[in-house]
């Protein structure tokens, strides 16, 4: 199966960079240090405007918990909307509950404005969910195309077995895409120990 290498980028430098080391797919955010923010609309045309761009943007306004408001969804929701004519393949997001679970409600809510031809891709907080079985079938309900995930609280080379798991469970339901400090250095590794094919870090394909 194809190994899917998705550079997490934040700059039109890492952007060049990326392209130029034939990124499979890449995930355009602002404030990564943050942990990733919406990216600025020049930004987002920059990136769409090379020849067969497969560009994914974060969709997320503050350092948060991902437990969200009435407020924060009106600017998310106006974030999805800003983006809906562009180039771009998918939105990434991810809203749970205080008790950290899928925000189910809110998901469906935001989910309900992408549009047809775009998909979405559950993020990170996908790792703070103690029943991930439970989160991956809600989430395939909602048709959320894949979960970003570096399988538990380490970094993914440490979490090879909860990751064999969850490829094992998710199976034919949903996507799932290793990130968690994976490089061009271990991404190989990952791969040959879980099966999981695609891939995703700043150090990657960067």
């Amino acid at each position: 199966m194809r190994i899917i290498r998705e550079a997490c980028v934040e700059t039109k430098k890492e952007i060049d960079s990326a392209y130029a080391k034939n990124a499979e797919r890449i995930e355009l955010c602002s404030h990564l240090d943050h942990g990733g923010y919406t990216p600025t609309p020049s930004l987002v045309k920059y990136s769409t405007s090379f020849k067969n761009s497969n560009v994914l943007i974060m969709i997320r306004r503050k350092d948060d918990n991902f437990v969200t408001n009435k407020k924060d969804m009106a600017k998310l929701i106006k974030d999805i909307k800003t983006f809906a004519k562009s180039k771009i393949k998918g939105y990434v997001f991810g809203l749970l509950t205080k008790e950290n679970k899928v925000d189910v409600e809110n998901m469906k809510k935001l989910m309900s404005y992408v549009p047809a031809n775009k998909y979405v891709v559950f993020h990170m907080a996908f790792d703070l969910i103690e029943d991930k079985k439970e989160a991956i079938d809600q989430l395939t309900q909602l048709e959320v195309r894949r979960i970003l995930t570096k399988g538990g609280n380490d970094i993914a080379i440490n979490n090879i077995k909860s990751l064999i798991a969850l490829k094992k469970y998710a199976h034919e339901k949903i996507e799932l895409v290793v990130g968690g400090k994976v490089s061009d250095d271990n991404y190989l590794i990952i791969n040959k120990k879980t099966g999981i094919n695609q891939f995703h870090g700043r150090k990657l394909a960067c």
